[in-house]
């Protein structure tokens, strides 16, 4: 294993913790990009990571991000990646980018749950590639939640929060033409208003066509309990489906008789 735990720095003193990992040999040529989702901090000793014991961990190349909120006050448990973005969002892109280089991976899965999908899908946004996004049950305003209500509201006055702008609009502004990344998103069984009032305004947005999925999994569960077996199940799905998405993606313009 190389690389490890570490820390970006805001220059407002923020702190966004990580915990990188690359085997000597891994199983695929991705590295797989966690946020978490809510956490009821008071349980955990910060950092916060999402899926750690996600059992490919040790076998695939993985950043692993604790929201910085944890890091600043246990009176929020969720804080949408927001505090310190200014900064923090360049940041972690260029970590995203240099682990990738050195270690001669050729995408990156970003991964997020909830408010840690609201997080991913504006990373794989952002970094402008043929990334795949694999969430599950993505917000697309926080603000209508009462999460932010409890967890977002009372810090709002802290300098450096960034906009917490709604993912269909984000869409609007960062989506990238001819870029092939891929959406695979999910929800479970008893996630109604989710899946209503958040993802389908976000598929609708991207469109239904051959680089996003939606799945609603028959398992029985409510929000932000999915099994590990129905996880890697659909892991793999997605990231079978992202490989032929952009194998299919057409030749480049080449240019005739020394014209464009």
């Amino acid at each position: 294993m190389a690389l490890g735990r570490g820390a970006l720095r805001h220059s407002a003193g923020y702190v966004l913790e990580y915990d990188a990992a690359v085997p000597d040999e891994p199983v695929s040529p991705y590295l797989h990009v966690l946020f978490h989702g809510a956490s009821r901090i008071e349980s955990h000793a910060p950092p916060v990571f999402a899926r750690r014991q996600w059992a490919n961990s040790t076998r695939e190349a993985c950043l692993f991000v604790c929201d910085p909120i944890h890091m600043h006050t246990r009176g929020s448990n969720c804080g949408w990646f927001l505090l310190g973005e200014d900064e923090f969002m360049a940041q972690l892109l260029a970590l995203r980018e240099s682990i990738m280089r050195e270690y001669g991976l050729t995408g990156t899965v970003w991964h997020g749950l909830s408010s840690g999908g609201y997080a991913a899908l504006k990373y794989w946004m952002r970094a402008g590639a043929d990334d795949l996004a694999f969430v599950t049950a993505p917000h697309d305003d926080p603000t209508v939640l009462w999460q932010w209500k409890e967890y977002a509201a009372p810090f709002l006055h802290l300098p450096h929060w960034g906009a917490p702008v709604p993912t269909t609009r984000q869409m609007d502004e960062w989506l990238t033409p001819g870029v092939r990344r891929y959406l695979h998103a999910m929800v479970n069984e008893k996630e109604a208003y989710y899946a209503l009032a958040h993802l389908r305004p976000i598929m609708n947005r991207i469109g239904y066509g051959e680089g996003a999925r939606a799945v609603r999994l028959n398992n029985g569960r409510d929000h932000g309990f999915m099994s590990d077996a129905d996880y890697e199940a659909q892991l793999t799905r997605a990231i079978a489906d992202w490989e032929r998405h952009r194998a299919d993606a057409p030749a480049p313009h080449k240019a005739v008789g020394g014209q464009r």
